[in-house]
C-alpha cells in the first residue's frame, strides 16, 4: 500500500539523523564502483523533496474537518410585513404540489421583492368566494427585509389553479417580466417600467391551451439570438373535446391523474422569441423529447425544469424532473436544438424520489467545469434515495430546495424542505399529513450532516414547504429564505449566520448578447483558490431566487482578480477594490 501523500510531507519534516563522521572523498576506484542509478535516485529524491515544499506551500494539509455550526435563522415573516397565504383549492394531487415564490426586482430599485402564486378551486366550481382571498401576490421590498403588498396596484392580482412562474426581460427594455404556469391557459405579464404589468399571453403566442396542466417553466436564451425563449413543462393534458371535470372522473371513477384514459404526457413547450414581443412554437420541442418507452408516450408529470451548464461549454443545458419517473438531462448543442444524455437502462421508479442526476448515473465529474448546482444536487439527491418509501415522495430529489454558501466558505450548502408528495396519486388518502421539518444540509469532508439549530431557534418547525427561493432581502450580504407552503402561510427566514468571513456579491448584465448572461462563466481568484460559478436561472421545484452570485471567501481577505468567459465569447478580467460588497459588472 502507498504511503498517503501527507505522511510524506510529514516525514520530510522530522528532525534529520545524526550524521556519521564525512567520508574522504572519492577516489577513481570509488566513482567507478558507484550503481549508475544513483545519480538518477538523487535528482527524483531531490524533485520530491522540492514539490513536497512547493505543495506545503501551496496546499496546505487540511486539519479535522470543523465542527458544524449551530445554525442561526430567525423567523421575520411577521415583522416583514408577508401576509401571503396560498390555497390549494382542492384535497387531491397535484394540487397538493403546488405553492410557488419568484424572487426579482420588478421595478430595478436594487432590491430583491417577491412574487407568489397561489391557487383556487375548480374550474367548474363557484369561483366567487375565491376572488380575493387566494390572489396571487407581488410584494415590494423597501431595501431593510420589509415589504408592501402591491398587487392590486401592479395588475397581478390574478385568480387561478397557479403551479409555477418565472421571471425574465424577454424584449430586453431593462425591466423583468413574468410568466405564471397553472390548469389551463397560462400568463404572461409583461412588465410595463411602471410598477405595473399587463397580459399579453394570447398577443404574445404563449399562453397554450385550456386542455393543458402546466408546471415549471424557465427563460434561456438556447440559441445564442441574444432573446430569451420559453420552455415550459407540463403535469399533464387531457384530450380537447373532454372537459377536465368529466377527464378526473374517466382517469378511474373519481379524481385521479394516473390513467393515460383521461390524462396523458405532453412534450415539453418551447417558445422561439422572435422579437417584438412574439413567440413562435418550435415544432418537436428543439429536441426535448423524453419518451416513455413501455408506452410510447411523452413521459408524463414533468414537475421543474432546471438551466444547468452541465458539460462547461457555456451554453446552458436543461435538466427535467418528474413526479414519478427519472430525471433527464438535455445537452444543448448550440444549434437551437436539444439532445438527451443517455444514463443506460431507464428503470421506472413509481411512487419512490428519483435523485436528480445521480452521480452514478451521469457520467460527468465534478471538476471545475461542472455547474455548481448540478454537483451538489448530483451528491445529494443520494440521501434521498436512501430515505424513499413507498408513503412518500421526497422533494429534495426534485428541487424542493436552494442552494446557499451559508458558511461563507465558497461551498454551498443545501436547505431542504424535505417536502412531501403523493407516491401514487391513484390512492390519495384524505387527512394525510404532507409537513416535515426544515433542514440545512452542510459538507464535511465529503458528506452531507444535518446543522444542528441554535439554541431558542425555531425555524425548523415541520411545514408543507413547496417553493424554497434564497435572496438577500435585508442587503447585508448573506442570503435569506422565503418558503412558499401548500395551503399555507409564507414564511421568510432571515440569515443571522455570525462566521465572519468575507465576501463577494456579483450581479452581471450583458451587452453583446442576451442582458441576464445566461451562461456566463465567473472565476473569483483568491490567494489559495479560484471560486467558480456559471451564470443561470436559479431555478428550483416551484421557485427562482435571486440572480445575483454570492461569493465565500474563507480565509481569504482579497481577491487577486475576477474573470469573466461572457457569452459573446469576449474575456473580461478585473480587480476589485474591496471585499463585502455587491458589485453590478456591465459587459465592455
Amino acid at each position: 500500500m502507498s504511503t498517503p501523500f501527507h505522511a510524506f510531507l510529514v516525514s520530510t519534516a522530522l528532525p534529520p539523523p545524526k550524521l556519521p563522521p564525512a567520508p574522504r572523498p572519492a577516489g577513481p576506484a570509488d566513482r567507478a564502483a558507484m550503481p549508475p542509478l544513483v545519480p538518477v535516485v538523487l535528482s527524483l529524491v531531490i524533485t520530491a523533496i522540492g514539490l513536497s515544499v512547493a505543495f506545503a506551500r501551496f496546499f496546505p494539509i487540511t486539519g479535522p474537518a470543523q465542527p458544524l455550526p449551530a445554525v442561526r435563522f430567525t423567523n421575520i415573516t411577521e415583522q416583514s410585513g408577508i401576509r401571503f397565504v396560498h390555497h390549494a383549492g382542492a384535497q387531491e394531487s397535484p394540487t397538493t404540489l403546488g405553492g410557488a415564490v419568484v424572487v426579482f426586482d420588478y421595478d430595478n430599485d436594487g432590491h430583491p421583492d417577491l412574487f407568489f402564486v397561489n391557487g383556487t378551486a375548480w374550474p367548474w366550481e363557484d369561483l366567487g368566494a375565491w376572488t380575493h382571498t387566494a390572489a396571487c401576490t407581488l410584494y415590494h421590498n423597501d431595501g431593510t427585509g420589509h415589504f408592501t403588498d402591491v398587487s392590486q396596484a401592479a395588475g397581478v392580482d390574478f385568480v387561478m389553479q397557479g403551479m409555477g412562474a418565472t421571471a425574465g426581460d424577454y424584449d430586453n427594455d431593462g425591466f423583468p417580466d413574468l410568466f405564471i404556469t397553472c390548469l389551463g391557459a397560462n400568463h404572461l405579464l409583461h412588465n410595463k417600467g411602471d410598477g405595473t404589468f399587463e397580459d399579453v399571453s394570447l398577443a404574445a403566442g404563449v399562453a397554450g391551451d385550456d386542455h393543458t396542466w402546466s408546471t415549471g417553466a424557465t427563460w434561456i436564451d438556447y440559441d445564442g439570438d441574444g432573446l430569451l425563449d420559453l420552455v415550459v413543462v407540463h403535469y399533464a393534458r387531457w384530450p380537447e373535446e373532454v372537459p377536465v371535470a368529466m377527464a378526473f372522473s374517466i382517469a378511474d371513477i373519481g379524481r385521479s391523474y394516473g390513467a393515460p384514459t383521461g390524462f396523458i404526457g405532453a412534450l415539453p413547450s418551447v417558445y422561439h422569441n422572435q422579437g417584438h414581443g412574439k413567440f413562435a412554437l418550435v415544432p418537436g420541442a428543439a429536441g426535448l423529447r423524453n419518451i416513455d418507452a413501455q408506452t410510447g408516450m411523452p413521459v408524463a408529470k414533468g414537475l421543474a425544469v432546471v438551466p444547468v451548464d452541465a458539460n462547461g461549454d457555456g451554453k446552458l443545458d436543461l435538466l427535467f424532473s418528474y413526479h414519478t419517473s427519472e430525471n433527464a438531462l438535455f445537452l444543448n448543442q448550440g444549434d437551437g436544438t436539444f439532445r438527451k444524455l443517455a444514463f443506460g437502462t431507464n428503470v421506472r421508479r413509481e411512487g419512490a424520489a428519483a435523485g436528480v442526476a445521480s452521480a452514478s448515473m451521469l457520467p460527468l465529474g465534478n471538476t471545475a467545469d461542472t455547474d455548481e448546482r448540478l454537483a451538489a444536487f448530483q451528491s445529494v439527491s443520494a440521501l434521498d434515495a436512501n430515505k424513499s418509501t413507498d408513503q412518500q415522495l421526497l422533494l429534495r430529489g426534485k428541487f424542493g430546495a436552494a442552494l446557499l454558501d451559508y458558511e461563507f466558505n465558497g461551498h454551498p450548502a443545501v436547505f431542504s424542505g424535505n417536502a412531501r408528495a403523493e407516491p401514487d396519486v391513484n390512492k390519495f388518502e384524505l387527512g394525510r399529513d404532507f409537513s416535515a421539518p426544515l433542514e440545512l444540509l452542510l459538507t464535511r469532508n465529503n458528506h452531507w450532516l444535518p446543522a444542528p439549530a441554535a439554541e431558542g431557534g425555531n425555524w425548523a418547525n415541520a411545514i408543507v414547504a413547496r417553493g424554497i427561493a434564497v435572496a438577500d432581502i435585508d442587503g447585508d450580504g448573506d442570503s435569506d429564505i422565503i418558503i412558499a407552503q401548500n395551503n399555507g402561510p409564507a414564511i421568510i427566514l432571515r440569515n443571522d449566520q455570525r462566521s465572519g468571513l468575507p465576501w463577494l456579491r456579483l450581479k452581471l448584465i450583458a451587452t453583446r448578447s442576451q442582458p441576464d448572461a445566461g451562461g456566463a462563466r465567473v472565476e473569483v481568484r483568491t490567494p489559495r483558490r479560484i471560486l467558480t460559478r456559471t451564470v443561470a436561472p436559479a431555478m428550483g421545484f416551484m421557485a427562482q431566487s435571486e440572480s445575483t452570485l454570492t461569493f465565500g471567501l474563507g480565509e481569504d481577505t482579497r481577491v487577486q482578480k475576477i474573470v469573466i468567459q461572457w457569452p459573446s465569447g469576449q474575456r473580461q478580467e478585473l480587480r476589485p477594490t474591496a471585499i463585502n460588497q455587491t458589485v453590478t459588472i456591465r459587459e465592455p
